[in-house]
Order: C-alpha cells, then structure tokens, then sequence
C-alpha cells in the first residue's frame, strides 16, 4: 500500500509543474486576445492614445525675485548677451503686455520667453524684442522685449525672460518685479520729475547743489540719479536731499556687465555701449515716473530750463497743445567768468568747495546753426521710446513743440562747444542772478550741513 502512495507522489511532483506552464501560457493568450480590459499589459507608442495633459504651474517664490538691495536689478539672461533692466505693464497696447527694459547685443538673434510669476505660480507666453536705434553704432543697444499677457495671468507679480533653448524646469530663475500695474493718471504725486542720468566719476559738487536748489525754485519736485560712481562729497550731497525728498538715487552697475564708453561715438571713447548706458537708464526713468508724475523732464545736471515750470508748462499747454516740449540749448562757457560781481555771486566760503559756480558763468555761445541741440519736457503717457534729444516712437517732430527762446530755453554751462569764440563773441545773460540772490543762502546752508564749509563760514 504504501509503495504504491510513494509511486502517485512521484508522479505529481512531475505532472504540477507541466499545469502550471501550461496555465501560464493560456492566461497570457486570455490578456492579449481582449486589448479593451482596462487591464490590459500597456505598451510604449509614439502617438499617446490620451493628449498629454499640460505641466502643473512651477512655483515662483520671492526668493527667486531679484535681489531688493536696489531698485533697478540688472539681471542676465543665461546662454544669451542680453541683459534684463526692468519691467513695467503696458496700458496703452491693443493686447496687455509687459514691457521689459533690456539691454542686448545687436548681432545677437535670440527667442525670447516671458516667465511670469501669478501667485507664486509660473506662467509663460512667446516674448519678441525690438532693439532701438539709437545705438550710435556701439555693439550693445537697447531693446523692449514685449510679454504678451496670458489669460491665466492677467496681473503678474513679477517676470522674468529666458531664451526659449533654456530649460523652462530649472528652478534659478531671477525675477523682476512688474512696476506701473496700475494707471494713477487723476493724481500724480509729483509735478514734475527731472532724469538725471548716468552719474560716473562725478565731483562737481558746488554746481550740483545749486542745480538741486534752482531746480526747488523752479517747481520741480522729484530728481532721479542714475548713479555709477561719485565723490565721498557728492555722495553726502546725494544722501541729504534724499532724506529729504527731493532725490532718489538709483544704483546703476551696468559696469558689472560691459564695458561702458565716457563717448557718445565710439571714436570718442571705446567700450561696447554709449555713454555708460544712458539710453535705457533715461528709458527707465520714463516707464517709472510713468504714472507717478505729470511731467517728466530729461536732462543733465548742468542743464536748467527757465523760468518757473509751474508757470510755463499751462502756458506751453494751451499755445501748442502738444505733450512735448523742446528747449533750445544755450552754451556757457565755464572756462569765461564774470569777474565785476565777485561779492555777489562767489561768496567766500564756496572758494574751496569742488565744482563750478554757476553764478560766474554768465556769457553764452552764440547759438549755432551747424548744431541743433535741445532737450525736452514730456508727458511721459505720450511716449513709447525716446533718445537723448527728443523721441523715437512717436517721433519728435510729429508731437513736439518748438519752444520760442524768448518764452523759455535752456542754459547749460559747461565746457565750451565753440572754443575758439572771443569774450568779444560771447553774449553776456544774467537771468541766472536772479535765481542767485534767492538761492545762495540755502546752498551755504546745504554744504555746511553735509560738512563742506567751516562752521562759522555760513553766509
């Protein structure tokens, strides 16, 4: 009995394994006979039998924004040449936009992507640029790279532009933060606001206050500073009149990036950009003041429209009805001074403060015809683009006025532009004592009070 248990035994042990083969093999031609089970073996295809569902939103968190120790954050665009200045939201295009400030090399050919931040979210849409130009032939130009809005994202917080070959998962992306998000055209906070651009290697600190303080006469109530580098005296001056409302100082470290040209051709200087890069700061201080300020002036420091803007500009309103202004630019020469009005205009205590007083600079060039030189007055909600001496888009003479000299004009002193002219040549022009008289104690009070004059100097 029990030999013939062990013989069925034997016979199981090979038997169970040729069932469990075969079984195998019937279930596997089950699963592939009937492809409609929903659990049926899936395989690898190159057409998706569902469509690929997009990405869930990136998060985009403050510590990606750009870094806030200044207000203008340069940023640069990774396997590219261009450089990110600032954004503003753009109100007045058919299709809402973001226009971003950038600095690019003109032979470069990049597409650009627009990275927006919506509640900590990425959203992105295809960016495309229009370099300006005004680029005087240098290397480097400026350019507008325009971020369509997507309809996900229709108030971003911030953006950001990558090149379109730049993965879009990597997480260190810099953001700028998207400035003019809202239009406050019905009450400005300044009345006029004057773009003071690329301050380098500046010590002309006496001229400075006097045009900070002539300026005060004048009605303006805001400067700007584009400031890459000054005296310890002229930073004193800076930090006073910010603190006391009158200045904002912006940082600009363009030099971080190019190599900035003191020309504004490059066989006048060389570097890769002109003028330490004034156009897209003067680009920049426009979208700013954009919606803070109803008008914006864009001239140098030694550079004083007159007379009283609060009195000219109605006046220029209703002869031209134009948003722009342009003021013809008279010459004085700071190298001829007036020598008969010592005790009035060059009180002692000014002798040893460095730069040039501009109460002793009181004969003008004559006004050349070979060289026609102005700057303006705009209602910045009329521009697009502009250059140093007018506008690019719309262009200057289509909506510019001409401003008689003998309503109001420009003077500038500065180094002489007709070098070879006689005193004899020259024509003598006072107006500026007339601003003097008034502004001559608070200039010996503001260099005392920055420690520039001796304590018992003050007149």
């Amino acid at each position: 009995m029990s030999a013939l248990l062990l013989k069925k035994f034997r016979w199981l042990r090979y038997i169970c394994p040729v069932v469990i083969i075969v079984t195998l093999i019937l279930l596997l031609w089950t699963l592939r006979s009937r492809p409609n089970q929903n659990f049926r073996i899936r395989t690898q295809s190159s057409q998706p039998q569902n469509p690929v569902r997009p990405p869930k939103p990136v998060h985009c968190g403050p510590a990606q924004t750009a870094p806030p120790g200044s207000d203008v954050s340069l940023v640069a665009v990774k396997e590219t040449k261009t450089i990110l200045v600032s954004a503003y939201q753009e109100h007045r295009t058919e299709k809402r936009m973001v226009r971003v400030i950038a600095v690019v090399l003109r032979s470069e050919t990049v597409a650009y992507r627009c990275v927006f931040c919506c509640m900590g979210q990425q959203h992105i849409s295809e960016g495309f640029s229009n370099v300006h130009v005004d680029h005087f032939g240098f290397a480097y130009g400026t350019a507008d790279i325009m971020c369509p809005l997507p309809s996900s994202c229709e108030s971003p917080s911030h953006v950001t532009v990558t090149s379109a070959a730049d993965s879009q998962e990597k997480p260190d992306k810099v953001y700028l933060e998207v400035k003019n998000k809202k239009t406050e055209s019905d009450a400005f906070r300044y009345n006029f606001t004057v773009c003071i651009s690329t301050m380098f290697d500046f010590n002309n600190v006496l001229q400075l206050v006097q045009s900070f303080e002539t300026l005060q006469l004048l009605g303006v109530d805001r400067v700007v500073v584009y400031k890459t580098n000054s005296s310890p005296e002229t930073q004193r001056i800076l930090e006073y009149y910010t603190e006391k409302g009158l200045v904002e100082v912006i940082p600009w470290t363009l030099s971080r990036f190019l190599n900035m040209s003191r020309g504004w051709l490059p066989e006048h200087g060389p570097g890769e950009i002109h003028y330490f890069g004034q156009i897209p700061v003067l680009h920049d201080c426009l979208y700013r003041y954009m919606y803070q300020s109803r008008y914006v002036a864009l001239h140098d420091i030694d550079e004083l429209i007159l007379p009283h803007w609060l009195e000219l500009l109605p006046l220029l309103e209703n002869k031209y009805d134009r948003p722009c202004f342009m003021f013809e630019n008279n010459v004085f020469p700071n190298t001829v001074a007036v020598t008969h009005l010592n005790s009035l205009t060059s009180p002692s205590d000014w002798q040893k403060v460095p730069g040039v007083n501009i109460l002793t600079h009181l004969y003008q060039e004559p006004v050349s015809s070979e060289y026609s030189n102005f700057k303006t007055i705009v209602n910045p909600r009329a521009v697009f683009s502009l250059t140093v001496h007018g506008l690019l888009d719309p262009e200057t003479f289509q909506v510019c006025s001409w401003v008689e000299r003998n309503i109001a004009r420009m003077y500038h002193t500065r180094h002489p532009r007709q070098p070879k002219l006689t005193q004899k040549e020259l024509i003598y022009d006072d107006r500026l004592l007339r601003y003097g008289g008034r502004f001559k104690r608070s200039v010996s009070t503001v260099l005392s009070k920055c420690g520039l004059l001796q304590k018992d100097g003050v007149q």
